[in-house]
């Protein structure tokens, strides 16, 4: 996906001249003999874009970055849980041993279940950005078919005259029509908008899924493998190794929070 997709200007969307025709002879033509379906002109494009104009659900991607900032906080707290600890007889008569187990069996099971909820959510976020291209890019062509209807009734509104067998009333129908033309410029600048925060929210989840995927799939494996190697031998080295995996994960989940910088 790219950083920026600028919506080219509908007046500069280029229209085949033969495109254009056939709406002028299909559509506006009957129109001379039924001006009242002239508010219906352009309708379907208009309903086929209200339908898509539909973004990805906000409270997924914050539910994402939630869950990731609660796997910051239980890695930062990890050094309290993970490291190896000595226990004298007293402590283990007052039960402080069986205390750490405890606690150190909790913390395990907390980091699972932001684990597999984090996995979760980001298959979810993922569909929902591969629906939210697909609406966004059947959007892209209806512009290019409301370009053609535009351009197609402007053309009209300057030829009609040698159409019509007599003369309209009042030339009510020019008048109409030229309505009718703003207000699907309107209408287009609306949703054009729209389209853009679809735009926008949609590169502000991909950002979060593809960072969170490469701690996903590289960073959190690796960080847990050194976990399982210092609790077997709680050497120096293994315990720097643990140390220095864990502080890589941090600093990439903090980055998949961060937004994506403005090209």
């Amino acid at each position: 996906m790219s950083s920026t997709e600028v919506l080219v200007a509908i007046a500069d969307i280029p229209v085949h001249p033969e495109d254009a025709l056939a709406i002028k002879r299909n559509e506006l033509l009957p129109l001379l003999n039924d001006p009242y379906r002239l508010n219906h002109y352009a309708d379907q494009l208009i309903q086929a874009q209200s339908a898509l104009l539909k973004g990805i659900d906000p409270q997924l991607t914050q539910r994402l970055s939630q869950v990731i900032e609660n796997l910051i906080q239980l890695l930062s707290d990890s050094k309290k849980y993970l490291k190896k600890r000595k226990f004298n007889g007293l402590q283990k008569w007052l039960g402080l041993d069986l205390e750490f187990g405890s606690n150190q069996v909790e913390y395990y099971k907390n980091i699972d279940r932001n684990l597999d909820e984090a996995n979760h959510l980001s298959q979810r976020l993922q569909i929902e950005i591969q629906k939210a291209q697909s609406r966004f890019n059947q959007l892209q062509g209806l512009r290019e078919q409301m370009a053609k209807y535009i351009q197609a009734a402007e053309e009209f509104l300057q030829e009609y005259p040698s159409f019509a067998q007599q003369p309209l009333p009042l030339d009510s129908f020019a008048e109409r029509l030229s309505k009718k033309i703003q207000t699907l410029k309107t209408l287009q600048a609306s949703n054009d908008i729209a389209m853009m925060q679809m735009h926008l929210s949609q590169q502000l989840s991909f950002s979060l899924l593809d960072r969170y995927k490469e701690a996903q799939q590289v960073l959190i494996p690796a960080w847990q493998h050194h976990v399982q190697q210092s609790q077997q031998s709680g050497s120096t080295s293994s315990l720097e190794r643990l140390d220095n995996s864990r502080d890589k994960l941090i600093k990439m989940l903090k980055k998949s929070l961060e937004k994506p910088s403005k090209t």
